[in-house]
Order: structure tokens, then sequence, then C-alpha cells
């Protein structure tokens, strides 16, 4: 399984676990399974279900309640804080 780390500022994922990509932040936190996620562009929210290599899959459910399984690359994602 591979790791991926968000940064608490501007939210984004990415692997580096030195720094930010995008605002050069030097903290940066693990993203852990079952955390909260948005897609960026889209207003569907979901949660982290499995993480391999470039690769999230997200638990997102629908209107009508039901659980789906979702893959999306780890920089369409943002941490939902």
């Amino acid at each position: 399984m591979a790791k991926l780390y968000y940064c608490p500022e501007c939210r984004k994922i990415h692997k580096d676990e030195a720094k930010c990509t995008s605002c050069s932040c030097e903290f940066v936190k693990p993203l852990k399974t079952n955390a909260p996620v948005n897609v960026i562009g889209t207003k569907q929210k979901g949660r982290v279900f499995k993480i391999k290599d470039d690769e999230v899959s997200l638990l997102v459910m629908t209107q009508g309640n039901e659980k789906l399984i979702k893959k999306y690359k780890y920089d369409e994602i943002q941490k939902v804080m």
C-alpha cells in the first residue's frame, strides 16, 4: 500500500512526505483510510477506502443511499477539514 500525505494549509494530497508541492509548507500529515475527501471541481464527497500507488478508491454515498466505490488519481482529490 502506497502512502499519501496532505497539507493542512492548502488541503492538497501528494506523495512527498518532506513538504507540500503546492504551497511549500514544511508540515504535512499522512492520509489515512476513512478520511473525508472532496473531488476537486465537483460537489462529490466521499471517504478514502483504499490507497494503491497513484489511485485512491473512494466510498461515495449516492442520493438513494447506495454505496459506490469510485477510483480517482490522488491529485484529483483534496482533504476535507
